[in-house]
């Protein structure tokens, strides 16, 4: 049984493709367990079918393979211990590259456990190959730093005879082993996995082509992902049903996500590079400005605010007020992180960042706005007339804004709808 741990990156911050939005689809669905150093950690609802089949994968085959003196009891406990170990290596391997991409100025929206293993959400782009090569190298090493520290551990203190291994000695030798084996698997040269991001790093350090890298890249995953479709296919004929499937399933998803990616940053290219869209003198901010959102109070607590309803989005900023003044914004991932004993204590006012509170006039460029919300890591700017504040601004809204004054304009490549391809999350 094969897990995949990757992390999936938005090429550009404030541009939202069709790949982003499908890929987004895919994520839905996800429960917010915590928060680790501030990335919140998701579960989605799938992990529950990779959680059943990998504990009954172990149980009924894995373990009484290895251990025939256990009862079935224990091998099912054993089952149920190691998925849960196994995923707690997921989160480590994800927090690897997460920390790394951080340390290098990059945004990480979070972390999502899901079928096929993990997900972390890194925004930006590494700006130079070794730096590239360090966030997809970290995930893989971190794996297999776990699996040769518990697989020496089992060396040392591992039973002489069979007879006399107990629970403890076959968790750890299958948590180990199995660390071991998914940082290999992940280093496979197959784009957009750990090991064709690597490969990308060294074709980008060698060529100086970005592009190129990532062509390369791409051409070689996909014969990765061919044959791990038919090594899947073979091991169905052979009478291994569910194992085959797994595999086959992985290749499939793994070459869809790279589609995905690959489509996501030609439409992220398009859309910057045209000469007729960011930078035209007729497309400024009002243009993408919409009215003020509801705001709430600054003294209200977490609690009451959960009370009048919260956006679904975790990113989605909502203005705050001080006796009916604007003082700053707050995100819904924001109230999410205060623990549920301290919802009726904490406030918004203390939560909120001041820093927050930034403003444009309605006559600058959309560029200049989207240059200000990452200068600031903000998502929205106040937008004012002269004095007067006449909405507010986000990134999303000028995507969806582009998008409209190109088609109504007759501007160059200004169908970014969705195309014939399914896009789901890369992996």
């Amino acid at each position: 049984m094969k897990l995949v741990w990757a992390y999936r990156v938005t090429p550009n911050p404030f541009i939202i493709t069709s790949a982003t939005r499908k890929a987004n689809e895919r994520l839905r669905g996800s429960i917010k367990l915590f928060s680790v150093l501030g990335i919140p950690v998701e579960i989605n609802a799938t992990w529950l079918i990779a959680f059943a089949i990998i504990t009954w994968s172990l149980a009924t085959t894995a373990y009484p393979s290895f251990f025939g003196y256990w009862s079935t009891v224990q091998y099912w406990i054993a089952g149920v211990v190691t998925t849960l170990l196994l995923f707690t290596s997921v989160l480590a391997h994800e927090l690897g590259h997460s920390l790394v991409a951080l340390s290098q100025g990059l945004k990480v929206r979070g972390i999502t456990l899901l079928l096929f293993g993990g997900v972390s959400r890194i925004q930006g782009e590494a700006s130079r190959p070794r730096n590239e090569f360090f966030v997809a190298f970290a995930g893989p090493a971190v794996s297999l730093i776990i699996g040769i520290g518990l697989m020496v551990w089992w060396v040392n203190f591992a039973p002489a005879y069979e007879n006399q291994v107990k629970l403890i000695h076959g968790v750890v030798f299958f948590t180990g082993w199995m660390n071991i084996l998914v940082a290999g698997f992940n280093l496979l040269p197959g784009y957009p996995m750990d090991g064709g991001r690597v490969l990308r790093s060294a074709v980008w350090g060698v060529t100086g082509d970005t592009g190129r890298a990532t062509k390369v890249a791409y051409r070689v995953g996909r014969i990765v992902f061919y044959l791990l479709i038919g090594w899947g296919a073979w091991q169905i004929l052979n009478g291994d049903i569910v194992g085959g499937i797994w595999v086959a399933l992985i290749g499939w998803f793994l070459m869809s996500s790279a589609r995905a990616e690959i489509g996501g940053r030609e439409q992220a290219k398009r859309v910057t590079s045209d000469p007729g869209g960011l930078d035209h003198p007729m497309f400024d901010v009002e243009r993408a400005t919409r009215p003020m959102p509801p705001m709430i109070e600054s003294s209200w607590s977490v609690e009451q605010i959960s009370y009048q309803g919260l956006p679904a989005n975790p990113m989605t900023s909502m203005p705050v007020a001080k006796e009916g003044e604007l003082v700053g914004f707050i995100l819904r991932s924001d109230l999410d992180g205060v623990p549920l004993e301290h919802k009726g204590e904490v406030t918004v006012e203390e939560l909120m960042n001041p820093e927050t509170l930034r403003v444009i006039s309605k006559t600058n460029s959309v560029r200049d706005a989207l240059r200000t919300m990452d200068r600031h890591s903000l998502s929205q700017l106040v937008v004012m007339d002269n004095d007067f504040v006449i909405g507010v601004v986000t990134r999303e809204d000028i995507v969806e804004a582009l998008m409209k004054f190109r088609v109504a304009n007759g501007l160059p490549d200004g169908n970014l709808g969705d195309s014939d391809d399914d896009r789901p999350t890369s992996v």
